[in-house]
């Protein structure tokens, strides 16, 4: 889950369900934490994070111009997840306690699912699934017990599985597809199935589902009248909008110029 939060101040103490991944997106904010009896205090920048266990009770005081991301995970997510990882042990996941750092691959993420949430297309399951996924998995990597003795499976995917999950992919680009729903068809997990796919193609399968549903949308624009919202909605995009954003930032074109031009 994803939540976005202005500008402005706030004195608070909370709890939290799930494991918290702050982002500060611009700006400068005055922020004090109080965590397990410690105090930490700094001026928050763009890019820095804060990492909040859950079941943690945490106050937060802060008051200035940045506006901030907070990307919720399920511990149970982060449980499953170590359960498939090489190295791992069979005690309790903890994630550590992080404050003002800094993280690139976190922040690409971050921003990647913030851009999705902008656009309104977190109905695509299997973009939002294949975030958390990572999310996760840098989670148990970089900020946990388990730390980087937490590796992910190496396997890859045989022809055969390959070809079961393409096919898969392709009888349903115009549904809402969600890692999940793929991994089952070939009887594995949803966090083996990501990783193995990545593994064998070189690119994780969301991307993968975008770009089919990009060649799609160019067949239709090609071989039909269709008008572009059925398009947009033939080739799995939840809205209009979105496909038209997707469009021109992997084709330097518009669909209607890209028709046009056929």
């Amino acid at each position: 889950m994803l939540e976005v939060f202005p500008a402005g101040q706030c004195d608070f103490t909370g709890v939290f369900e799930n494991h918290g991944i702050t982002l500060y997106l611009n700006g400068c904010m005055d922020l004090c934490q109080r965590f397990e009896g410690k105090v930490a205090h700094t001026q928050m920048r763009r890019g820095n994070i804060i990492v909040s266990p859950a079941e943690a009770p945490k106050t937060f005081q802060y008051r200035g111009d940045s506006d901030f991301l907070v990307i919720h995970i399920a511990p149970v997510l982060l449980l499953r997840l170590a359960e498939e990882m090489k190295g791992s042990h069979s005690g309790t996941v903890e994630v550590l306690n992080q404050f003002c750092v800094r993280d690139l691959q976190i922040e690409t993420l971050a921003r990647q699912l913030w851009h999705e949430y902008q656009t309104h297309d977190l109905a695509s399951g299997i973009c939002a699934e294949s975030l958390a996924n990572q999310f996760a998995v840098h989670l148990l990597r970089q900020y946990s017990n388990i730390g980087k003795t937490a590796q992910t499976p190496s396997s890859k995917l045989s022809a055969r599985a390959l070809k079961r999950a393409v096919d898969y992919i392709e009888a349903n680009l115009g549904n809402d597809l969600t890692v999940g729903e793929v991994a089952r068809a070939l009887s594995m997990s949803a966090g083996h199935f990501a990783h193995a796919f990545k593994g064998t193609t070189g690119i994780a399968p969301h991307r993968y589902v975008v770009e089919r549903r990009l060649e799609l949308a160019k067949s239709l624009l090609r071989q039909t009248q269709l008008p572009i919202s059925a398009v947009a909605m033939r080739s799995g995009f939840s809205t209009q909008s979105h496909f038209c954003v997707t469009f021109q930032n992997l084709t330097a074109q518009t669909p209607s110029a890209f028709r046009r031009a056929q």
